[in-house]
């Protein structure tokens, strides 16, 4: 399967890639071409590819829908990608090894002050796909204009 990507969309064909790089005014030579991926995984704003890349989901036809990922792996990929933050510092591949979260725990933060209205860190303890164990912390922070949710991997194994 092909993948193009213009400004603001994505498409499987290059005739639909012309189409909607005319919607969105990505010239010819800025829509980027990937000739040999797969879709893995699909939600309403969000495409999961076989290269490791997160993509915007809009502009796929409705009829490509497979759905490889965890329950929990979406979950927390959808918080980063609804939020503000541009990327999880786990980076999406890790968060897509998710199988499971098999704990949560809320961890008290001081008042916060500056440009965050709260600022909140859950330390989950997942299962990836590979039957390892790790630790993540999530932080939280809100804005006037909306919030950042950003995912560090503290610990691998090990436990």
């Amino acid at each position: 399967m092909a993948r193009f990507l213009t400004r603001r969309y994505v498409a499987v064909t290059g005739a639909e890639a012309i189409r909607l790089a005319g919607l969105d005014g990505t010239p010819w030579a800025e829509i980027r071409h990937d000739g040999d991926v797969q879709l893995l995984h699909r939600k309403e704003w969000w495409a999961w590819w076989s290269d490791g890349q997160l993509t915007t989901a809009i502009g796929l036809p409705e009829s490509l829908c497979p759905q490889s990922l965890s329950p929990d792996a979406i979950a927390l990929i959808s918080e980063v990608w609804e939020s503000n933050a541009m990327a999880p510092h786990c980076g999406w591949a890790t968060l897509a090894q998710v199988e499971e979260v098999l704990s949560r725990e809320r961890q008290l933060q001081p008042e916060s002050t500056g440009a965050y209205q709260w600022v909140t860190l859950e330390v989950l303890t997942v299962r990836f796909t590979d039957d390892s164990e790790g630790v993540f912390h999530c932080w939280y922070r809100g804005y006037d204009e909306g919030f950042e949710c950003q995912i560090e991997l503290i610990r691998v194994g090990g436990f």
